[in-house]
């Protein structure tokens, strides 16, 4: 079935960007003693950057109108122990940096690998734990509105529950997360092979510039290769036309939020899922969500 800007598809089968550059070094400022050895707070981002690359951490860093104000919403939000607990209890390690747009921020921002941030106050994670990602921002949140992405800080509780993945799809699976009806299709695993094949179906509207199912027969094989016995389905959407990507991520979910069948594969329970989405040259994002049950 092919919609306006969503396609559906169920079956039976079986089964880089780099971290911008930093600016000076400082003294690493545990967070709290009983969390010190999870979560570092370093306020500059070259040390932190090396900290965290030592480490093998994930680095947050919240760009603030100010740095360090007591009542800014996000750093304020990253100061509560019950948030700290959250990274904490991850199961990897994480370094947190705040710097104000006048401290080094605005120079990062300005960075065209960080040009989902639009320019402004944000938070940005770059991966040095998982070597597959050393190095890459993974995780944007720009605080600046956009047209349908509007930063809340519990967006940043989000973020140390997202899985080992690309900046592109760590993005749709928060826009999952936080759709205020809470679907469920990333409860289950986050499987290699479903998130491969997604980016590699996105990829490929994209550069058809046309929204579908194209090869969904040989792509269903595949996945039964890999996946064993069990029930397959796939869903796709395209966003309006330039838009950035969180704003793009979100579109597609509400886009999947307008059709039945496409919502009750997003929101219902999933053994297993993959998500991505890509850009075509028509400033149109191309989504895809594959799930096994």
């Amino acid at each position: 079935m092919v919609a306006t800007r969503h396609t559906l598809l169920f079956t039976a089968a079986l089964l880089a960007v780099s971290s911008p550059i930093g600016i000076e070094a400082a003294t690493p400022v545990p967070l709290a003693p009983s969390r010190a050895a999870a979560v570092q707070r370093i306020d500059d981002y070259a040390a932190a950057s090396d900290a965290a690359r030592q480490a093998g951490a994930m680095l947050l860093v919240s760009i603030e109108p100010q740095a360090a104000a007591a009542h800014d919403p996000a750093g304020s939000h990253l100061e509560r122990a019950a948030v700290q607990q959250r990274f904490a209890a991850s199961g990897t390690p994480w370094v947190f940096c705040r710097l104000g747009l006048h401290d080094g921020g605005a120079a990062l921002v300005a960075d065209p690998g960080l040009g989902a941030m639009r320019r402004g106050a944000g938070i940005f994670v770059v991966d040095h734990a998982h070597p597959e990602y050393a190095g890459r921002v993974v995780s944007i949140l720009p605080r600046t509105p956009g047209k349908y992405y509007r930063f809340e800080p519990a967006h940043i509780d989000q973020l140390p529950g997202l899985p080992t993945a690309s900046l592109t799809q760590r993005s749709l699976i928060l826009a999952v997360r936080i759709h205020p009806e809470s679907p469920r299709s990333t409860e289950g695993t986050c499987d290699p092979v479903l998130c491969s094949e997604a980016a590699a179906h996105s990829e490929h509207q994209a550069r058809l510039r046309r929204q579908g199912h194209h090869g969904w027969d040989a792509r269903s094989r595949r996945i039964a290769g890999g996946m064993g016995a069990g029930s397959a389905a796939e869903v796709c959407a395209e966003s309006w036309p330039d838009q950035d990507l969180l704003d793009s991520c979100v579109d597609c979910v509400a886009s999947w939020r307008q059709s039945s069948g496409h919502w009750n594969a997003v929101r219902s329970p999933q053994a297993a899922y993959g998500y991505d989405i890509r850009r075509g040259s028509n400033g149109i994002w191309y989504a895809t969500g594959i799930f096994r049950r």
